[in-house]
């Protein structure tokens, strides 16, 4: 599943594995930073706050704030295209990236479901997809013990600044077979069509369906 070392140490692919990614969890506990604001007058318990501007990439519309967060192992999502170094810089404005996770408990239990997890199986299969929100990675001892996968559903971004440091904590690389069968599975879980969408025969949206179709 994994190149061999020496795999490519200076540059980021799609499927790499990264140790300790920052994670936000974003819910309704954010804490906004401020500063007190004089001009709005006196309170009787606190002071008026004004949200503290940042910026960021030359542009003014961020600001501060708390939350929880944890890092985590983490695997690249971004497409290698766009990960290539133009004159030495990363273009993209951030990277983005999947949280690895221990297998859910209810899975380890179940053989059936473990062995259709490790499978990896082919998401395009319509009579037997497995898991199309997770990845699963075989151990390795850079993961630590356990078992391992990619949860498409938390997906985090990472400031394309980062890129060297990002570099710096990757700890492994797929194959490219293996990476093929990443991106599949990342597209089928993001982008399948639903049901209503197939039943409208969408699988093509650019045809032109404007002229009424010739009869034999």
């Amino acid at each position: 599943m994994y190149l061999k070392m020496p795999f490519e140490a200076r540059y980021l692919r799609q499927g790499d594995i990264l140790a300790a990614v920052t994670f936000p969890i974003i819910d309704n506990e954010l804490v906004v930073l401020g500063q007190i604001d004089h001009a709005a007058g006196a309170h009787p318990t606190h002071p008026r706050i004004n949200t503290l501007p940042r910026e960021h990439r030359n542009q003014q519309d961020c600001f501060t704030g708390q939350t929880k967060m944890r890092l985590a192992p983490a695997a690249v999502i971004s497409h290698c295209c766009e990960l290539e170094l133009r004159s030495g810089k990363c273009l993209l404005p951030s990277i983005a990236v999947a949280r690895v996770m221990p297998v859910k408990r209810a899975i380890l239990n179940d053989a059936d479901k473990m062995a259709s997890l490790k499978g990896n199986r082919d998401p395009r299969d319509p009579s037997s997809p497995g898991y199309r929100d997770y990845f699963y990675l075989e151990p390795d001892q850079k993961l630590g013990p356990g078992e391992w996968v990619v949860d498409f559903s938390q997906i985090a971004s990472v400031a394309a600044t980062e890129y060297q440091r990002l570099v710096q904590q990757k700890i492994l690389q797929l194959t490219d077979r293996e990476r093929v069968k990443f991106k599949i599975k990342l597209a089928a879980y993001l982008c399948r069509l639903t049901d209503e969408e197939q039943d409208q025969r969408l699988e093509n949206p650019w045809a032109d369906d404007s002229f009424p179709q010739q009869k034999d």
